[in-house]
This record gives C-alpha cells, sequence and structure tokens, in this order.
C-alpha cells in the first residue's frame, strides 16, 4: 500500500489550534497534502428575524424549551468556525507544498454578496468552494439563482464544489435543524452541471444521533451522476464497517471515495487515527485503501 496521503478535509480553526499544531498534525500522519477549507459563516445572522423565527419554531417543535440557550450555543459555534478566505489562501501560500485552499461562500447573503465572494476567491486562486447550509442557514432549492453562479463560476474555471451533508454538532444533531444539508436537495443542480465535481462532505453520514443517517441519498447521487465524489471526514467508519463498505461498492464503487480526517472539529480524533481507522479496515482490500488514501483525490486534484 502507498504511503502518500492527501486529507481532503481539514479546517484550520485558529481559535482551537496554532499554525504550528496544525503542521504537526499533518506531519505526525505522514500527510503529504491537507486541503485547508474556510467557512464563511456570520455569526450575525443569528439576530435576523428570518433565522430567529425558524430556529424557535424548530424548537418548539422538538419541544426544546430553552431556545436561548440554543441561539447562545450557535453563537458560540458560529464565532469559533469562522474561517476566512484570505487566512485559508495565506496558509496556503506559506506552506504551498503541503497545503491547498478551498474559498468559501455564504449563500443565505445577498447575490451581491455572493458575487463579491466568488471574486474573492478567483483572485486569491483557491481551488474550490465549501458550502455548508447548516450553518450558513440556507436551503439549496430556496437558493437556487446564487447555487447556480456558484456552480457556474467552477465549471467554468475548473473547480471543486464541496457540499456539507448530514448533521452538525450541537442542536444541528436533530436531523430537523440539519434537513436542509440532505444530500436529496442537490439533485436538480447537479443534473444541471453534470460535468462539475462535487464533493459530498461527510458522504450524508454525519450523525451521532443516526450515523449513516443520509448515506442513502448521498449514494443515490453517485450512482446517478458520474461528477459526484464523497468525503469520509469524521465518518470514517463507513470504510470499516461491513454493512456500510458493502452498501458503497455495490453503489458507486470505490474510485469516488476520498479520505477527510475533519481535524480538529472531532473532539479527541487526530489526523492518524482517521488514517489508521483507514490502514487498518479489514473490509478494504490494500489497493482500496490506497485509493481512499491518495489516489482517488490525486484524480480529483488534478495532481
Amino acid at each position: 500500500m502507498s504511503e502518500k496521503i492527501i486529507d481532503i478535509h481539514i479546517h484550520p480553526l485558529l481559535t482551537l489550534i496554532t499554525e504550528n499544531d496544525l503542521l504537526a498534525e499533518l506531519r505526525a500522519a505522514k500527510v503529504d497534502l491537507g486541503v485547508l477549507l474556510a467557512l464563511d459563516v456570520d455569526p450575525k445572522d443569528l439576530d435576523r428575524h428570518e433565522i430567529r423565527n425558524r430556529i424557535l419554531q424548530r424548537c418548539l417543535d422538538l419541544y426544546v424549551w430553552d431556545a436561548p440557550r440554543v441561539i447562545e450555543e450557535m453563537l458560540w459555534l458560529l464565532q469559533t468556525v469562522r474561517t476566512d478566505n484570505e487566512l485559508i489562501a495565506a496558509l496556503v501560500k506559506r506552506h504551498p507544498q503541503n497545503l491547498m485552499g478551498f474559498g468559501s461562500v455564504n449563500l443565505f447573503k445577498s447575490l451581491a454578496y455572493v458575487e463579491e465572494k466568488i471574486r474573492e476567491i478567483d483572485k486569491l486562486g483557491l481551488k474550490g468552494i465549501k458550502l455548508i447550509p447548516t450553518l450558513q442557514f440556507f436551503n439549496p432549492v430556496k437558493v437556487r439563482k446564487k447555487l447556480e453562479r456558484v456552480f457556474e463560476y467552477c465549471k467554468r474555471n475548473g473547480k471543486i464544489v464541496m457540499f456539507h451533508t448530514g448533521c452538525d454538532p450541537g442542536v444541528w444533531e436533530y436531523p430537523e435543524f440539519s434537513e436542509d444539508a440532505n444530500p436529496r436537495h442537490l439533485q436538480s443542480i447537479i443534473q444541471d452541471f453534470e460535468g462539475t465535481p462535487v464533493v459530498l462532505a461527510h458522504m450524508g453520514c454525519y450523525s451521532a444521533r443516526s450515523p449513516g443517517i443520509w448515506l442513502d441519498e448521498a449514494l443515490r447521487l453517485g450512482k446517478a451522476h458520474e461528477n459526484v465524489w464523497f468525503d469520509v471526514s469524521a465518518v470514517t467508519y463507513v470504510v470499516t464497517q461491513k454493512k456500510f463498505v458493502d452498501k458503497i461498492r455495490e453503489a458507486v464503487g470505490i474510485n469516488r471515495i476520498l479520505f477527510g480526517s475533519d481535524y480538529p472539529a472531532v473532539q479527541g480524533f487526530s489526523i492518524q487515527s482517521a488514517v489508521n481507522e483507514v490502514k487498518n479496515s479489514p473490509h478494504l482490500t490494500e489497493e482500496e485503501k490506497t485509493k481512499i488514501l491518495s489516489l482517488n483525490a490525486m484524480r480529483l486534484l488534478g495532481l
């Protein structure tokens, strides 16, 4: 098995780790290339009546009575994970042999804002665009025009779209709060942009309450569209448990499965531990492990 490793899903959260911490983590796990993801999230979105009312209604529906605490936790998370495009570009510039960067655009904002962010990402030379409907408070179907602008830019310039699928920490563990990140919402846009690479981050599986929550929806997209890829960040169990591996092999095969760690978002989980899960999987061949850890990403990224 090749020792080359590409981690396609890293969050350089400098509120939690330092730049040196990140580089040390990459070295410890022998990662040849780490893809850093921006997160264009805005804590001030929680002040907007549209968002507040939606949160309060969902709390009522779920009998979650302490809505102020929910909003407070959301605020802390948004403040913690916000990562600007400029920061990603600066880190990549300082370490071009080890790092690659994806920008991010908040589709909850205005069309003019989206256009500005796309220009920013283009100027910074970032490789793709990360979208996260949970923390950016949008449904892909309801922001179709803005989503099209992202896809048009990526198609025209050979960039990659990475889309968060599955739940998220905190109150977003309730599927009702994370339904906007169900892969089924992407069917129409992926069909219309057949040649544009789309990575379904977390493979639709991210959920502490219901592991594998929307894997079937993700696999249906991948079976129908060859431009759909998947990363296993924070859900490496999908390549270690036979029931998941068999389902993945049958639906889409292994050639579009990418290694990702989600470091440092998963508490107590290092890049090395994620690598070890893939390497030690009893249900993957050595060839499949090599594809997941590096070869598939090399094809996707044009390396």
